[in-house]
């Protein structure tokens, strides 16, 4: 079990939620941080992850009405940036009620919904022509397990844009997750670096691009 006290995140308030280890906790904290999340993450902190994260994939994308599902969207700091450049095909789900609440008030998606990504996603196959996500893959939230479930969603050519802590690329098996997806012949990698998810600090995380064969 993680502590909150470990040094992992740059402030009290990542070190919290990088310290959850259940669905419950993850829904309870996220109620009680969500009005005051943005303030946190991007004036406190200066968090460049999503718009990182959605500026690889944009490279990767020119038609902009492509269908794009954001995992983990939160209070939609990915759907707002896409949205400013121009792309209106955007759906997104979360755990946390409260942070889809705020993300469907800057109706900037087509639909929001609460789910939870460790269970089969309700969705028919190769609907989206991309997903993304920042922050979802991190300490005390989602393991590599559902990545096959989300390249089901994908059609064929559609591209996963994502973070992963690189304290878990190997240790919570990311690194093996898609190596053995890239051996069944199922997707190819596209880019993969390293990089900052604050403007200050440590290189924390991947920055990955892989797309569905």
């Amino acid at each position: 079990m993680t502590c909150p006290s470990d040094p992992r995140g740059p402030n009290k308030f990542v070190n919290e939620a990088y310290a959850l280890n259940d669905t419950d906790q993850v829904v309870e904290f996220y109620s009680k941080w969500a009005d005051d999340y943005d303030y946190q993450m991007l004036d406190e902190l200066g968090y460049i992850s999503p718009t990182t994260i959605a500026q690889l994939l944009i490279d990767r994308l020119p038609q902009k009405d492509t269908r794009v599902f954001d995992i983990g969207c939160g209070t939609g700091l990915i759907g707002r940036f896409l949205h400013r450049q121009g792309y209106t095909q955007i759906d997104g789900i979360d755990l946390s009620p409260d942070m889809v609440r705020i993300a469907q008030d800057r109706n900037i998606y087509r639909q929001v919904k609460v789910a939870d990504l460790n269970q089969p996603l309700v969705i028919a196959d190769d609907t989206y022509g991309a997903a993304i996500s920042s922050g979802t893959f991190t300490h005390g939230h989602v393991g590599p397990e559902p990545l096959e479930e989300i390249f089901r969603i994908l059609s064929p050519g559609g591209i996963l844009a994502c973070t992963v802590h690189r304290d878990l690329w190997q240790t919570e098996g990311f690194e093996a997750k898609f190596n053995s997806l890239i051996e069944a012949g199922l997707i190819e990698c596209l880019s993969l670096e390293e990089g900052r998810f604050y403007q200050k600090g440590a290189i924390e995380g991947w920055f990955c691009l892989y797309r569905k064969l």
